[in-house]
């Protein structure tokens, strides 16, 4: 198998666990001491939560506070809105991937490169809590116009990622000829990663194994490739 520059079990990369209760903290019969990112994350928890169990609509700050563990007054210091509280949920838990940075070992060969880009993505975003916070805004987003009002904001507010720069590295070298960087892009991202969440997102078959989606990650990659260079520039 070709060398990517790091193994599968290198690109695995786990949200953080919660920080346990900090032992210097504690007292015997009191409840630990959270800072104010501890608070922030617990939050951000629940709302996920409570967008999973009970739809945007019916996810008040009532449930939110109940599900958290706090008061709905640091709630509201950390969030001014409901929405705000969802938008910067789905910004730093779904959208963040599209400024993932994936630092690869020098001297890899574009190919490889390339490869480890997308298993990094794939990685990313098959984590059960992302695709659970996937399905319950699927669910959400024909009847509720905030979450597609808080949708189009992120996804106006940018489009940078790593397949798309990947693409301008190569135009600027020449190694292929490209035209359309951002078309180019969601054809390769659609054909190796997106089937696997459409797949994981409805159940519509198992999650294949690690190994089994890194080779055929690589297949698509080579069969891309393959198809780029005999194409000439301007000709779809």
């Amino acid at each position: 198998m070709p060398a990517t520059g790091a193994t599968i079990s290198d690109l695995m990369l786990a949200r953080p666990r919660e920080p346990g209760p900090c032992a210097e903290k504690r007292c015997p019969g009191r409840p630990p001491v959270l800072d104010g990112g501890e608070r922030r994350e617990l939050i951000l928890n629940a709302a996920c939560q409570v967008l999973d169990d009970h739809g945007y609509h019916s996810a008040s700050m009532d449930k939110l506070a109940q599900m958290s563990g706090m008061s709905k007054k640091t709630i509201y210091q950390m969030f001014a809105s409901k929405e705000d509280l969802f938008r910067t949920l789905i910004r730093e838990r779904l959208f963040d991937i599209k400024h993932l940075t994936v630092r690869c070992p020098a001297g890899v060969a574009p190919e490889a490169e390339l490869v480890h880009i997308l298993l990094t993505i794939a990685t990313r975003v098959l984590a059960p809590d992302r695709m659970c916070l996937v399905r319950a805004i699927v669910g959400e987003i024909r009847d509720s116009a905030e979450i597609r009002r808080i949708m189009q904001s992120i996804e106006l507010s940018g489009n940078c990622n790593q397949i798309e720069e990947w693409l301008l590295r190569q135009q600027a070298a020449g190694t292929w000829p490209i035209d359309d960087v951002e078309d180019l892009a969601i054809g390769l991202f659609n054909m190796t990663v997106g089937k696997l969440i459409l797949g994981e997102l409805f159940h519509a078959r198992d999650l294949m194994a690690w190994d089994e989606i890194e080779a055929n990650i690589r297949r698509w990659v080579r069969i891309f490739l393959t198809g780029l260079a005999a194409t000439e520039p301007g000709r779809f």
